[in-house]
C-alpha cells in the first residue's frame, strides 16, 4: 500500500512538473500533445498524475520545451523538482532593498551625502533616501542616473544570486561552454576532472610572485 502511494505521489509530482514547464513555455495542451505524438486528453491525464508519461514521450517533451531531461527524472516526491516561479511581490520588494543597500554603500564609499548627490543629479533627497531604504520602486532612468554618478554601470545592480540572476548565470555558462573546442568541452563536462579545475582556479587567483614560485617548484619536480 505504501509503495502504491509513493508511485501515485511520484506521478503527481511528474505531472505537476510537466504542467509547470508547459505553461512556462506558453504551449497549449493540444499543441504540446501533437509534439510528443499523443492527444490532449492523455497529456492532461499525465499532468494530473492519473497516468504516467513514457520515457520516449518525456524525451520529446523535454526537447520541445528546451528543458534538461534530468529536470524530470531526478524528482524527489517530497519536493518540487523545479524552482517555483518567484512571487513577484516578494521578489520585487527584496530586490528593491538589495539595490537600495548597494546604492547607499556606493554613495558612502565616495563620501557623498544624500543632499550632495541630490544636487548633482537633480533628484529630491527624500526620493533618494526612499530608494536607498528600498521603500520605493526605482525607475530605471533614475537608477541609470545615480549609478553613473556613483561610478557604476547599470549591470552592476543586476540580480546575481536570486532565481533570475542564477538562471542568467547558468545560461551564460552554457553559451560559453558551447563555444569551446569539443575536446575542452568534454574535459570540463567530466566530473572526474573537477580537481584539476579547482587547481586551475586557485592558480588563477595567485599573484605573479607566488605563481612564479609554484612554476619553479614544478620545474624542479619534472627535471
Amino acid at each position: 500500500m505504501t509503495e502504491n502511494r509513493e508511485i501515485l505521489l511520484r506521478s503527481k509530482v511528474i505531472g505537476a512538473t510537466l504542467r509547470q514547464v508547459r505553461n512556462r513555455a506558453g504551449r497549449s495542451l493540444k499543441e504540446t500533445a501533437l509534439l510528443i505524438g499523443t492527444n490532449a486528453g492523455r497529456l492532461s491525464a499525465y499532468e494530473r498524475g492519473e497516468r504516467t508519461i513514457s520515457l520516449p514521450e518525456l524525451e520529446l517533451f523535454a526537447f520541445h520545451m528546451h528543458t534538461p531531461l534530468k529536470a524530470f527524472t531526478n524528482l524527489d516526491p517530497t519536493q518540487r523538482s523545479l524552482d517555483q516561479d518567484p512571487d513577484p511581490k516578494i521578489l520585487i520588494s527584496l530586490r528593491n532593498r538589495v539595490i537600495g543597500a548597494m546604492l547607499k554603500r556606493h554613495r558612502i564609499e565616495l563620501n557623498l551625502s544624500i543632499r550632495e548627490l541630490s544636487k548633482e543629479i537633480n533628484l529630491p533627497p527624500s526620493r533618494i533616501s526612499a530608494y536607498e531604504k528600498g521603500g520605493r520602486p526605482m525607475p530605471l532612468v533614475d537608477l541609470e542616473k545615480v549609478a553613473e554618478r556613483l561610478g557604476h554601470r547599470l549591470e552592476d545592480y543586476f540580480d546575481r544570486d536570486g532565481p533570475i540572476g542564477t538562471r542568467e548565470v547558468n545560461n551564460d555558462a552554457v553559451k560559453m561552454l558551447s563555444k569551446l573546442h569539443p575536446e575542452l568541452r568534454e574535459f570540463l563536462s567530466n566530473p572526474v576532472n573537477e580537481p584539476y579545475l579547482r587547481i586551475a582556479k586557485k592558480l588563477s587567483e595567485l599573484d605573479v610572485n607566488k605563481l612564479r614560485i609554484v612554476a619553479e617548484g614544478l620545474l624542479d619536480i619534472t627535471l
